[in-house]
């Protein structure tokens, strides 16, 4: 079982729960115990301009069973559509050089076997402060991929056969309007009625669950999520919630059954990429888990950076490491457990720095 490393060993405490871009109260692993607002200022204003500054994309190509994908057509295109096309070496790694400063589309397929295919990852060169971007694109069957594009939203078997009472349903949307509001007594006592009035309202179980978690009644909690599962196999909050319960327990690799099954109904949650990258990262698949935390930074999980640099850490890329905290600290200055994340910085660049 992998542990975090030596530097962030101390600092590392319990799940805490906080609230997502959605409004669900969701699971994130956090340093020194501390909460911490996964906030996202979209609204921020554009930094001014400065000249182009050029950087090198690097990664790893690897096959479904984790070895790596030697010969492998990497293609980057930038997002205006201009297009670069290079080959991964016998151990599956690729560089290019040169390339512009910005965003970047990149994918990857497999030469000797065209259902190979790569996730499509798009990333932006700001992520890194060194000049050398790091990416890692894992190879699945042409149907596996297609069925991770399915679309989130999409109402299920189970949602269509519903006869929700009009009481049930008032009463859940209550309860959804005063979780909004952080109230979560009398939203647990909205989605308690809504239970109460129709059993199988499988959603309102979810969202009681989360209430749970917040409160950190895990065994409650669980069971809810465990109970909605029962109703609806495949309702991706429900199964997020499980996983994230699992996690609690360690039970890193049940947990990441249930990530990976929600996010093939709900692909483009952040929440559940982070929480994935974090099961993979205790396992120690770090390609993987490297994959999981830089899909979750793209979709705005800034908490993403920790443990990426975390797992630079682990692989003695100090540099690297120290950048991934720099580059959250400068995203959240005020995060509750600023002070110990510069901390750990500082004895990173000292390290690099030693003779």
């Amino acid at each position: 079982m992998a542990t975090p490393h030596p530097e962030l060993r101390d600092c590392t405490g319990r799940l805490y729960c906080q609230r997502s871009a959605t409004g669900s109260f969701l699971g994130a692993l956090l340093l020194a115990g501390l909460s911490c607002v996964n906030a996202q200022d979209r609204g921020a204003a554009s930094p001014p301009s400065r000249p182009i500054r050029f950087v090198t994309i690097q990664g790893q190509v690897s096959l479904p069973d984790g070895r790596p994908a030697g010969r492998a057509l990497v293609k980057i295109t930038t997002r205006g559509g201009v297009p670069r096309e290079t080959f991964t070496n016998d151990q599956g790694r690729f560089e290019v050089e040169g390339m512009a400063e910005g965003g970047y589309v990149l994918s990857a397929s497999s030469l000797t076997d065209p259902s190979l295919t790569s996730d499509v990852l798009d990333t932006d060169t700001s992520r890194t402060a060194t000049g050398n971007l790091h990416v890692t694109l894992i190879l699945h069957p042409k149907a596996e991929n297609l069925k991770k594009t399915k679309k989130p939203g999409v109402i299920t078997a189970a949602e269509t056969r519903q006869k929700i009472p009009k009481p049930a349903h008032k009463a859940f949307l209550q309860g959804l309007k005063l979780k909004k509001e952080e109230d979560p007594k009398r939203a647990l006592e909205s989605f308690n009625r809504a239970i109460e009035l129709y059993p199988e309202y499988f959603q309102a179980l979810a969202e009681r669950g989360d209430l749970y978690v917040l409160q950190r009644k895990l065994i409650e909690a669980g069971a809810d999520f465990e109970r909605a599962l029962k109703i609806e196999a495949q309702y991706g909050p429900a199964l997020r919630g499980s996983g994230y319960c699992k996690l609690e327990r360690r039970e890193f690799v049940e947990a990441a059954k249930d990530l990976e099954r929600s996010l093939s109904t709900e692909p483009d949650n952040a929440s559940t990429h982070l929480l994935l990258g974090i099961a993979r990262l205790e396992q120690d698949q770090r390609d993987a888990a490297r994959q999981s935390l830089q899909k979750a930074l793209i979709l705005g999980a800034l908490r993403a950076h920790i443990y990426l640099a975390d797992l630079s850490a682990r692989e003695h890329l100090y540099q690297q490491a120290a950048d991934e905290l720099h580059l959250y600290l400068e995203a959240q200055p005020l995060a509750p457990d600023a002070s110990e994340l510069r901390a750990v910085e500082a004895r990173w660049r000292s390290r690099i720095a030693a003779p």
